[in-house]
Formats: C-alpha cells, structure tokens, sequence
C-alpha cells in the first residue's frame, strides 16, 4: 500500500527585478500542475540561491525532496555555460542567479538520483549540463521551423498544439503514449538543442528533426520536455500523463527510499 503522506517536490525559481527589490518566483501553472492529480503533492519552491547554501544545507534540503521540477522562463541560459559568446544583437533575457543555483542543484539532485522533469528552459539546462549546446535563434538556422508562439494571440493559442513531435518508439515517453507514433504538442520557444549532452537519450523529434525531449537512462527519473506539459491537464489529456507519470516515479522513488 502506498505512503497516503504528500510528496515534497522541489520547483526552481527565478530571480526577478521588480522596481527596486528581487524576488524569488516560480510560474503559477507549475505549482497548480504538480497539484492536478489525486497524489498528495506539496510543491515546495527552491529559492534561485542554491549555490550559495553550503553543502551540509543543500544535503539537509535536497533530503527532505522526493522530486525536481525544472521550470520555463523568459530568460535564457547563459550561452557561456556552453562555450559560446553572446552573439551580437543577442536581446535575450538573462538570469545568472538561476544559472548558478541551478547548476549546484543539478549536482546534488544527480547525486541523490532524485527524480527530475525539466520543462522548456529546463530542458535546455538539463542538456547543457550533460555537455551539449543550443541554437540561439531556432528560427534563423536553415532547416529549422520558427518555433516560437505568436504573441499577438491570447494565452490559449498560445499554449494549444502547434506540431507532432515523432517518438522515438523506445524510452519513457513511447512506454506512456504505446498506441501513438507522435503526440501534437505546443511550441514556445526561440532556443533549442544543437548538440545533445552525454549520455542522453533522444524521446521525441518536431518535423524539422529537432529534439523536443530526451531522457537519462539508469537514472531513477530524468525526463526532459521543450514543450509545456503544464499547461492545463485538466484540458489536455497528454499534458496530465506527462504529470501524472513524473509524480508517480516520485512516488515509487520515494517508496525505495522508506525500504532502505
């Protein structure tokens, strides 16, 4: 029988500028998504200072986590953590506070096997810190689609399916979509994988070949998405599975964990 007790699931933060003050913010629609189902779930927001914390305070931290939800942003990640230099013209939105927690929390988070999804600017972390590298401007690489959202249209649009992603036909997310080859999935971003990371495992492609998601296999849970799965699974069926899975691997992790 499993534990009735909530999971506690980790959900990085931002550092935003309002005015005078910063503030420590994750998206509401992540928080409420973790909240969807019918499993107990307490999300708990990871302030974007994890790398200053020492490392008996990150261990007592990440203990108390049965999971790691690695959000979207309007900022993008560094392109120095890749190597590369701002291209000229570059106005995309940085958060070096983010970068840095995020990195120590990648460290102890893989240290602890903790399971983890990485959503968007996640995914694109989660590559980079296995060793790989995005494109700074999806829709200026020859080949590639314009993936980005039209701001012009309300938030719904925004947000709805906009391309089939293939499957892979082996991995997490062809074991929870059996019966489909491609799942639709909505697309709002500019950056995306160029080269994928060590030891990652390509889930699912767009139309143009580019990497929509990938996975660590060996791990207890390393499921990483470009598109938004927490955008109303109460209205999209897949989204929820996509959650529901994630909050599931958190729940048997932390069914192990009790055995030990």
């Amino acid at each position: 029988m499993r534990n009735a007790s909530p999971l506690f699931i980790g959900v990085c933060a931002d550092l935003i500028v309002r005015g005078p003050h910063a503030y420590h913010q994750s998206g509401d629609k992540y928080i409420r998504a973790l909240m969807h189902g019918d499993t107990p779930v307490v999300p708990l927001v990871i302030p974007a200072l994890f790398h200053t914390l020492s490392k008996a305070c990150q261990s007592a931290f990440i203990e108390k986590l049965d999971g790691v939800l690695l959000t979207g942003s309007y900022s993008n990640l560094h392109p120095s953590y890749y190597e590369e230099a701002e291209q000229e013209g570059d106005d995309a939105e940085r958060d070096p506070h983010r970068d840095a927690s995020n990195w120590a929390l990648f460290d102890s988070v893989l240290a602890a096997d903790l399971p983890m999804l990485g959503i968007c600017r996640g995914f694109q972390e989660l590559n980079v810190y296995f060793g790989g590298s995005l494109h700074h401007r999806l829709h200026e690489v020859k080949g590639l689609m314009d993936h980005r959202e039209d701001k012009e249209q309300p938030v719904e649009q925004q947000y709805a399916p906009a391309h089939p992603v293939q499957l892979s036909g082996q991995g997490i997310l062809s074991e929870w979509f059996a019966s489909q080859q491609s799942i639709q999935v909505n697309s709002i971003h500019m950056q995306g994988v160029k080269e994928l990371g060590h030891g990652l495992q390509v889930e699912a492609r767009a139309e143009d070949g580019l990497i929509e998601a990938f996975s660590r296999p060996h791990s207890s849970f390393l499921l990483a998405l470009q598109w938004h799965p927490e955008w109303r699974p109460e209205q999209y069926p897949q989204n929820a599975q996509i959650l529901t899975g994630f909050i599931e691997a958190c729940q048997t992790w932390r069914d192990k964990r009790s055995q030990r």
